[in-house]
């Protein structure tokens, strides 16, 4: 038995294993390291010499020679289910899709015509339909119930996966659309990154008022410069409707043919450290830093725990068994929890097995919420919105005034609000959705905005529209100065994974008069995020910001129920209580690192925006308070819910709501005796005034009887 290589190693297991063993019965465990041939003979010499060496030496050669040679945990070769309609009906469909919205006299426009024979040769040609028809009919049923779908990655760059309704971003170039006669007009402008920045136009053969589509990103960034990259369709489900779709794949494939895929989490450097910390803490030694840092580097990367993706689902062909690839098993043995994991990494089989990231986010769950509570169609909200685009540069359009200059409204809007983004917005001065995409981009890189773009901007070399935001537009900008489109791929790939350029590159990008500034910003760029990525998640974000300017009361009982982190007892509270909370928590300017902190601090800066726009919290209801909904009441009031009270978890709260609507409570002994609510939440209850009109007992003395009468 073997859990280290060499002797001097036995302090880390001891450090590792004293977490659950303790420190005193963890010492007393026999040398456990990889010995050597005659350490082994040495170990068993008690058999004696020949016995010894057959044990030691025979036996292990006579069972590794019954082992094939180049065997392998899993087999070569990508291994997709097999869905024999598949490509004939991408085919299909998506043809179908380009005629009936692009589509004049049964012919398409040349330019598209040609971008999707090229798409489907490479999707087809590869063998990527399958993943291409099943996210096309999940996204299709979730839509049907009602529950939109975002998109992540680079997916997004397939006019194919737009076409299918895979998602909702066109990466052609800025184009008018007429919804009317299909009459299509590219843009050759250059400066227009985003046809949604196109100023308005009619049709010049019906009148009818265009469409204005594409966000120009290349098709190369999905599926490589050849077509045969493996592809990554990650896909934004409403948390409501997760599970749904997880059912939806197994339903489609089988249970014994779908699995979670497995995850494998090592001790990372801060974790590591602690363990040392908590390692010599209980054997009452005092060890110098450096040593503890020591100890640490040498656990980081050791195997922790297993797990599972958030949403990954893996795929076995049904001509196969998933034991061909992979032990399956409970992660972290929770049986109880009935989920099966694959046994491997799933990061190792990527290129074998089909995963399907079916992952759940709140930006769908808040929209669906906003949709059922006002009637709007969230596709027909208008991006972008002026009223929307003023939140980037002050408060007006929420309704507050405000002395502080710097004060922007994007406060609770997804991806927006947060300090770091904040202060982008101040130092960028986005004007155009095409500068939101690019601070999306900014937001999500690295090497990218601080000691880069943020200071191109500030000395004034350029403007938030021609700094380099994201990935895809490495690629887009040097072929606007005729680098051949192979180069300009292959400097886009080195780039955005913080491999700079190669000096051939670098002349290659002189010569055709790329600016230095321009080279030397690529040079410190360590990640870049996709432009798919960036329109997904900034539409997203800008339908929700609508709603926050339109339909306050209901945007603010959305995003408290989804995003809020919450405690009724300072939700009732004034305005002044809610500043001082902020003042406490922000401290000397500097709010404290963790996370709970930070999370209630956007929470109680969003209750304070409330609350300056008129709009105040009632009080918690045992009546009227939903299980775990805010509600709105009435015009400017929202009710928080039962779950809102310290304490008070949905498990809690819906036995109570059930209860009530069954019959009213008549006591608090009977709330007691009907929820089964214990005497700490009870408690909870009556802090937060819930109980007041409630009697103690059901029961009633002679004296109250006669008082009442």
């Amino acid at each position: 038995d073997a859990h280290y290589l060499e002797p001097e190693d036995d302090v880390f297991r001891q450090i590792i294993t004293a977490k659950k063993f303790g420190v005193s019965e963890n010492e007393i465990n026999p040398a456990l390291y990889f010995r050597n041939t005659e350490e082994m003979l040495e170990e068993f010499a008690y058999l004696g010499r020949d016995k010894a060496y057959e044990v030691v030496v025979e036996n292990p050669a006579k069972i590794a020679s019954l082992a094939e040679d180049g065997l392998r945990p899993f087999p070569r070769g990508s291994f997709p289910p097999l869905i024999e309609s598949a490509p004939e009906m991408l085919r299909k469909k998506t043809y179908e899709r380009a005629h009936a919205k692009y589509g004049r006299d049964g012919k398409l426009p040349e330019q598209i015509e040609q971008r999707i024979n090229r798409e489907l040769d490479a999707i087809i040609g590869n063998g990527f339909s399958v993943m291409y028809y099943i996210s096309a009919e999940v996204v299709e049923q979730s839509n049907k119930d009602g529950y939109i779908v975002g998109s992540r990655g680079s997916v997004g760059s397939s006019f194919v996966a737009t076409l299918v309704g895979i998602t909702e971003v066109n990466p052609l170039r800025p184009h008018y659309l007429c919804p009317k006669c299909n009459y299509y007009q590219p843009v050759e402008d250059i400066s227009y990154g985003s046809g949604y920045d196109l100023p308005s136009r009619n049709c010049p053969e019906c009148e009818t008022n265009m469409r204005r589509d594409g966000h120009n990103i290349p098709f190369e960034t999905f599926l490589g410069f050849d077509g045969d990259k493996q592809p990554d369709i990650d896909l934004n489900f409403s948390g409501f409707y997760q599970t749904r779709a997880h059912s939806f794949i197994e339903r489609m494939f089988g249970e014994d043919y779908t699995f979670r895929a497995g995850t494998i989490s090592a001790y990372a450097e801060k974790n590591s450290l602690g363990l040392v910390e908590s390692y010599f803490e209980k054997k009452e030694e005092n060890r110098p830093l450096v040593e503890k840092q020591r100890l640490a580097e040498k656990i980081v990367g050791v195997k922790q725990t297993t797990g599972q993706h958030p949403g990954g689902m893996v795929v076995v062909p049904n001509e196969y068994e998933i034991y061909d690839f992979t032990p399956i098993q409970y992660p972290a043995n929770r049986r109880k929890e009935g989920v099966i994991t694959t046994h491997f990494d799933f990061n190792s089989m990527h290129d074998t097995l089909l995963k399907l990231d079916i992952l759940g986010h709140d930006d769908p769950s808040m929209l669906k919420l906003l949709s059922d509570w006002t009637g709007v169609d969230v596709t027909d909200i208008p991006i972008p919105d002026p009223q929307v685009m003023s939140l980037f540069t002050g408060v007006e359009a929420l309704g507050i005034e405000s002395d502080d200059e710097s004060e922007i409204g994007t406060i609770g809007v997804p991806e927006m609000g947060t300090f770091i983004v904040r202060d982008m917005i101040r130092d960028a001065k986005p004007k155009t959705y095409d500068n939101i995409i690019q601070l999306s981009g900014l937001s999500h890189g690295t090497g990218v905005w601080a000691g880069n773009a943020q200071d191109l901007i500030k000395d004034g070399t350029c403007t938030i529209d021609n700094v380099i935001g994201c990935r895809d537009g490495i690629m887009t900008t040097l072929l606007s100065y005729d680098l051949p489109k192979e180069d300009a791929f292959a400097i886009m790939e080195r780039v955005r994974k913080g491999r700079g350029m190669t000096e051939e590159q670098e002349k290659l990008m002189l010569s055709c008069g790329v600016p230095g500034w321009y080279i030397e910003s690529c040079r410190k760029i360590q990640y870049m995020f996709p432009r798919a990525h960036a329109v997904a998640y900034t539409i997203s974000a800008l339908r929700i910001a609508w709603f926050k300017v339109y339909y306050p009361d209901e945007y603010y009982a959305a995003a408290f129920t989804i995003r809020g982190s919450f405690d009724s007892s300072y939700m009732l509270e004034d305005q002044a209580a809610i500043e001082r909370r902020i003042a406490a928590l922000s401290g000397d300017g500097n709010l404290r690192s963790s996370p709970t902190d930070i999370k209630v601090y956007y929470t109680l800066e969003l209750v304070r925006e409330m609350l300056r726009r008129g709009i105040s919290m009632l009080p918690i209801s045992l009546d009227h308070s939903a299980a775990t909904s805010f509600i709105v009441e009435e015009k400017g009031k929202i009710r928080p819910p039962l779950s809102s009270v310290p304490g008070i978890s949905e498990k809690t709260a819906l036995p109570i709501v059930e209860e009530r609507e069954k019959e009213d409570f008549l006591s608090v002994e009977d709330l007691k005796l009907r929820t089964g609510l214990n005497s700490a939440v009870i408690e909870e209850l009556r802090l937060s005034g819930a109980l007041e009109e409630l009697p103690t007992s059901t029961q009633i003395d002679l004296f109250s009887f006669i008082d009442q009468h």
